[in-house]
């Protein structure tokens, strides 16, 4: 983050935090190391769209079909601008992407020849799967009179799947991408249920929201600044642990933190791989954190078993 004074706030927050917790949670800013990783030499993308609602899609409204086809349409035309935007590769396929029907979850071996003879990539992008939905929070109100009021909130969910393979079909990366936004609200009348939006009437906002997983797919080529909100062990052993992190000091807390992690047998060397896990997270080491956090986990630590899930889930590590 740019402002010190919203850095200052978080630091307050976290160390005004009760000291007679034994986990606390620690906001670090860090860099997170490109999740996709490939050689100089493959700098050829080709981009496919898989996605047929017809067969896909579990709604088969016309409307709804229409919105879901021009959606992974606009996901797959994000992902391609971001390529062709992005010097260091070159897009095979400018004018719009290869449509190829999904008859397995992956391609073929027949079907990544048959893209390579014609097109020569060296890395094949496939939109696999597309969807929306709609999520619903029902908020009250009260006024001064003390007449209650219900409101269901409505926000439309976007989310894109691609699989990056490379020119021998090798699976290089899976993903899922969502985006979301407020989309509509409703009250709630004498107790019913809100009707809910038509998914057949939100193509453009589902269409800006589809570009925008296109874009965010490709970012998983390069590192990405954030700030990192993490439940790590405090208590005697870890003293000054959490200065550290706070404050970018992340080899040294890991150095602090490796003689402790050593002795599994102890609750104090559980607590201490979890927290080695986080600092070596926040160093940009997955490697060494995925290490660290599945030794604690395999000792029984909730912590660490929630931290490999979350990982999994951002399709940081398999």
């Amino acid at each position: 983050m740019k402002s010190s004074k919203l850095f200052a706030i978080l630091l307050w927050s976290v160390l005004t935090l009760q000291l007679s917790s034994c986990v606390s949670v620690v906001m670090m800013e860090t860099v997170r190391p490109p999740v996709v990783r490939v050689s100089p030499d493959q700098w050829k993308v080709l981009v496919v769209n898989r996605y047929d609602p017809a067969v896909q899609a579990s709604n088969k409204n016309g409307n709804v079909m229409e919105v879901l086809r021009e959606g992974a349409y606009q996901a797959a035309g994000g992902v391609m601008g971001a390529v062709y935007s992005d010097s260091t590769f070159v897009l095979v396929n400018p004018d719009q992407a290869v449509a190829l029907s999904s008859s397995s979850p992956r391609l073929s071996e027949a079907e990544v020849q048959e893209l390579y003879s014609k097109h020569r990539p060296h890395l094949i992008l496939t939109l696999d799967k597309f969807d929306t939905r709609f999520g619903k929070q029902i908020d009250s109100y009260e006024d001064e009179d003390g007449y209650k009021t219900k409101t269901a909130n409505f926000d439309l969910v976007v989310a894109s799947t691609w699989s990056l393979y490379d020119s021998t079909g090798t699976v290089l990366d899976q993903a899922t991408i969502e985006q979301s936004d407020f989309y509509d609200s409703r009250t709630v009348v004498s107790g019913l249920l809100a009707i809910g939006p038509a998914m057949g009437k939100a193509g453009p906002v589902v269409n800006q929201l589809a570009v925008e997983t296109g874009y965010s797919y490709w970012d998983r080529f390069y590192p990405q600044p954030m700030l990192l909100a993490r439940q790590i062990y405090t208590g005697s052993p870890f003293q000054d642990l959490n200065l550290m992190l706070l404050t970018g000091q992340f080899q040294q807390a890991i150095t602090k933190l490796q003689p402790l992690a050593q002795d599994l047998s102890t609750k104090t060397g559980i607590r201490a791989a979890h927290n080695l896990a986080v600092a070596y997270e926040a160093a940009g080491d997955y490697e060494q954190a995925t290490h660290w956090a599945r030794q604690a986990q395999g000792k029984g630590d909730k912590l660490s078993n929630n931290l490999i899930q979350l990982w999994a889930t951002a399709g940081l590590i398999k």
